[in-house]
């Protein structure tokens, strides 16, 4: 019997979303944006190096990207506490095909590509209804060069929301991540050892971070004041942002691109950790410091920064 407790939690979950027609009959679309790409950066962090060895998708001279981005009003009740449509129920079904064509990638945060489609998902406000809040879809597709309209089915079977898009556009560049920031150098210094000390089980460890021989240390003290929204699934008005350290790479004196070691946290260092920020109206976000520490020879000499694949300023390490 020890079961039933986490069975019966389950089932309450499962009741909170109402069947996909429910869901689709309770959306009503405000806003559709369609942008075509030849090409789009992947400034996964994960895949090849943004600054240095950028992987860029091509659609080839046959086809184009097309990005889709869509808002929607919700018509919540006191039944329907969230929107959950799978990814594979948001489909773009152009004229001539039979079959709808899925989804490669979707945008959660921009300039960034994700890879996989993207479901329909929203939950209702907590002070619902004095507060209201809507869902957002924003994916790419891969469409045939010349094609000219499509219909965008959400839903499954016959309880479809079918959209019509137009898909003839101009050609357009996707913004460069940089320039949803302000991105100065502080500071730059290097040091042939970095200390460190962690809080592990309620004990303080001692650390040390010792370059082999021939390299050295460099630290890099960077501010970085988020100006625009760089978040899809926001309510007007309102701004976040988000990256990880491993978003910036230095560039030496010799042209080639040191190694990140991580960002100072306290007293320790960790690599790959986020850093995010949110704010309300239209002036900038707040500003973030990082202290960045790299490995590289240490060399005297003109050092360049990079946010992904835009290069942010330049500083002289003596």
């Amino acid at each position: 019997m020890r079961f039933l407790k986490p069975l019966s939690a389950a089932l309450g979950l499962a009741l909170l979303t109402l069947p996909v027609m429910a869901q689709v009959e309770a959306l009503t679309m405000s806003n559709l944006t369609v942008t075509r790409y030849d090409t789009l950066p992947n400034i996964d962090t994960d895949v090849a190096s943004a600054c240095c060895a950028p992987h860029v998708y091509e659609s080839g001279a046959e086809f184009d990207f097309v990005y889709l981005d869509l808002d929607f009003a919700v018509a919540w009740s006191e039944d329907l506490e969230r929107i959950n449509i799978s990814s594979r129920d948001v489909t773009l079904q152009l004229p001539n095909e039979t079959d709808a064509r899925q989804a490669w990638a979707r945008i959660n945060q921009f300039p960034e590509i994700e890879r996989g489609g993207a479901g329909l998902t929203a939950r209702r406000p907590r002070d619902w209804p004095e507060e209201d809040a809507g869902a957002y879809l924003n994916i790419i597709y891969l469409v045939p060069a010349g094609a000219s309209a499509a219909t965008l089915n959400i839903g499954e079977g016959e309880d479809l929301l079918q959209i019509p898009v137009d898909l003839p556009g101009p050609v357009s560049e996707i913004p460069n991540a940089a320039s949803f920031y302000d991105i100065k150098i502080t500071g730059m210094s290097s040091t042939s050892e970095l200390l460190t000390e962690d809080r592990l089980s309620r004990e303080e460890i001692a650390g040390r971070i010792t370059p082999m021989e021939g390299t050295n240390i460099v630290r890099l003290e960077v501010e970085v004041t988020p100006s625009v929204n760089a978040r899809t699934d926001v309510e007007p008005g309102e701004h976040q942002v988000f990256f990880r350290n491993t978003a910036f790479a230095l560039v030496g004196p010799e042209g080639l691109p040191l190694l990140p070691l991580g960002r100072s946290v306290g007293d320790s260092l960790r690599n790959n950790y986020s850093s995010s920020a949110s704010w309300v109206g239209d002036e900038g976000g707040p500003t973030i410091e990082l202290t960045l520490f790299f490995l590289g020879s240490g060399a005297a000499g003109d050092y360049r920064l990079f946010f992904y694949n835009q290069p942010v300023g330049d500083a002289a390490l003596q």
